[in-house]
């Protein structure tokens, strides 16, 4: 019998010597070997190719089908062959630790010393760095602009309305290094994919666009969920992700943590410090938005945050001290102050159990609502009073966080009620819900620069401004008269779905989605003859957002059977009005469900 490999189940029948295993072993190797040969001699040529194209400024070739994986299709008889799978991959000659004849510093570096498991090591630690590798200025491009999928003068377009306006309201952390299309490109599939993806969502003009950068974006994240490594440009694209696409926020942040904790990226707080490093300054803007995305999500599902406030978070105010910190690390760190609040304010209420508040929480509802005030006392004269790309925002968005953070904080006080009389010992704290409610709203419509601001702003301010519009409603129909006049909610409510409709954004954007759903709840909910025989005219709110505007994107987006279709018209405004503190977000399709009981934080 022969002892290069297992016979046939034949010969093994049979008790013969086999050569069939051998003959079929020989055969693969020779086909793999020549297939290897073929497409290293095509990517070869494919790339003169492209090369002499581009030096001629005519079009690319498209990419090339075959790859040099050999993931060829078997003959029928390879099956006949034994092969076992590889197993985890092994560091035959792994990198030298100062560790590694010390105690070891956490359990899996015990495992690792005795598997040698090259997934049980990160391949990073805190000063390391690895920048992203970076296609050569003569190199031909293979991406999806490049196959056609998107034009360079829309993807052009597209990049510049990031760089230009929406970055400045992430604290110019997107962008990082890059400054044009070409830069980006070579740098960063991934972060091209994402930026373009996140200013489609915002231009009325790109709505064709979206769904391919969208899906574009989805794949280069998929395809390197397992990948050893990723670079700084690759958490910066989850973090733009976490921050504007409400429909896939959750995933990326949660996931973006994790990578970052995998190579202590807080740590970098240390190296800003000591040597002043810029590009550690860079990984802790990253961090600190992880930071922000993680705690806004939290807020909106009612679900607990991952990251805690330790040594990097609680310590801002060093950072303070450095050079490398910028006027836009401050209005960075303003809301990370102010989220350290928000997430002691979840730690004392906890989850809704649909149970009333005790009585007990009144004083520290009060201390809470007092550290929100001092918070924006403070930041309001810190910040830059005019930026150049959105104006006077940065200050007046400290003002509009102020309201949100008190709406959060003193809506509490209706959880568990379902619909009964708020205790005399909550009534500030009821009134001071609504009074945060109604500022909210009425500075969405009167102020300029919060207008101007609807196109950029990350979901969540979306989305608190959704819950401020449904909490006055449900107030409404649940103490008519009592904290807020029927007529004037109905008044404000209907104001702000014309701003809605009005605001110059591509039609997936939660403006528009929002729009018909909360016009269709004003209906249902507000009974009161005076403001429904008075509506507000037509023009009660000026457009906002980009100068340029694609008509037909301007009208509304549904009429009954449009993106709700008949969920709204028809589904369940009757139904329980509890107050709860729990989240209104679909998580799967992230549209707003305005149906639901409990509609709150």
């Amino acid at each position: 019998m022969d002892d290069s490999g297992p016979p046939c189940k034949r010969c093994t029948e049979r008790n013969l010597s086999c050569v069939l295993n051998k003959s079929l072993q020989t055969l693969i190797e020779e086909r793999s070997q020549w297939k290897t040969t073929v497409v290293g001699d095509l990517d070869n040529i494919h790339a003169a190719l492209q090369d002499v194209l581009g030096r001629l400024s005519l079009p690319p070739l498209p990419p090339l089908q075959t790859t040099g994986s050999d993931a060829f299709d078997q003959s029928p008889h390879d099956g006949g062959v034994d092969r076992e799978d590889p197993g985890p991959s092994c560091d035959n000659s792994p990198r030298v630790s100062p560790r590694d004849d010390a105690l070891p510093h956490v359990p899996i570096e015990s495992l690792y010393q005795i598997t040698r498991l090259r997934a049980l090591r990160s391949d990073d630690t805190a000063d390391e760095s690895h920048p992203p590798t970076t296609r050569a200025a003569n190199s031909p491009m293979n991406d999806f602009i490049s196959n056609g999928l998107v034009s360079i003068e829309d993807a052009d377009r597209l990049v510049n309305l990031y760089l230009n306006r929406i970055d400045h309201f992430m604290y110019m952390i997107g962008g990082g290094k890059y400054k044009d299309l070409d830069s980006l490109r070579r740098g960063s599939p991934i972060l091209t994919a994402c930026i373009c993806t996140v200013a489609a969502l915002h231009d009325p003009m790109s709505n064709h666009l979206y769904g391919v950068c969208s899906r574009e974006f989805r794949r280069l994240m998929a395809a390197a969920m397992f990948d050893r490594r990723i670079d700084r440009d690759h958490l910066r694209a989850m973090c733009i992700g976490s921050y504007w696409l409400h429909d896939i926020s959750w995933t990326l942040s949660g996931y973006a943590i994790r990578r970052a904790t995998e190579v202590n990226l807080n740590s970098n707080f240390h190296r800003v410090i000591a040597e002043n490093s810029e590009e550690a300054m860079d990984c802790m803007r990253i961090w600190y938005v992880l930071y922000i995305c993680d705690h806004h999500l939290s807020i909106l599902y009612g679900r607990p945050s991952i990251v805690r406030e330790d040594f990097s978070i609680s310590g801002w105010e060093e950072l303070m001290k450095s050079p490398v910190f910028t006027e836009s690390d401050k209005r960075l760190v303003s809301q990370m102050a102010l989220l350290i609040i928000m997430s002691n304010v979840r730690e004392l209420f906890g989850p809704d159990t649909g149970e009333p508040v005790p009585r007990a929480f009144a004083p520290q509802l009060m201390t809470f609502s007092r550290q929100i005030d001092q918070w924006m006392g403070y930041w309001t004269t810190e910040l830059q009073k005019l930026h150049q790309f959105i104006g006077q925002f940065p200050t007046k968005g400290v003002i509009l966080h102020h309201h949100l953070a008190k709406l959060h904080l003193h809506s509490h006080v209706f959880r568990g009620l379902k619909g009964g009389r708020v205790p005399s010992f909550f009534q500030d704290s009821a009134n001071a819900a609504v009074s945060s409610a109604t500022a909210i709203i009425e500075m969405l419509l009167s102020d300029y620069d919060i207008r101007e601001g609807l196109v950029g702003i990350p979901h969540y301010i979306h989305s608190m401004i959704a819950f401020a519009s449904v909490f006055l409603l449900k107030v409404a129909a649940q103490h008519s008269g009592k904290y807020i006049e029927d007529p004037v909610v109905f008044d404000l409510t209907t104001k702000a779905v014309h701003q809605f409709r009005s605001t110059a954004v591509g039609k997936w954007h939660l403006v528009h989605l929002m729009a018909d759903g909360l016009e269709k709840m004003a209906a249902s909910k507000i009974k009161s003859p005076s403001a429904i025989s008075n509506p507000p005219p037509t023009d009660s709110a000026s457009q906002a957002g980009l100068h340029y505007m694609n008509q037909a994107n301007s009208m509304p987006l549904a009429n009954g059977n449009g993106l709700y279709g008949d969920n709204l018209a028809h589904g369940g405004f009757e139904e329980d009005l509890s107050m709860a503190t729990s989240s209104f977000l679909h998580f799967d399709s992230g549209s707003f469900d305005f149906n639901f009981p409990g509609f709150g934080l």
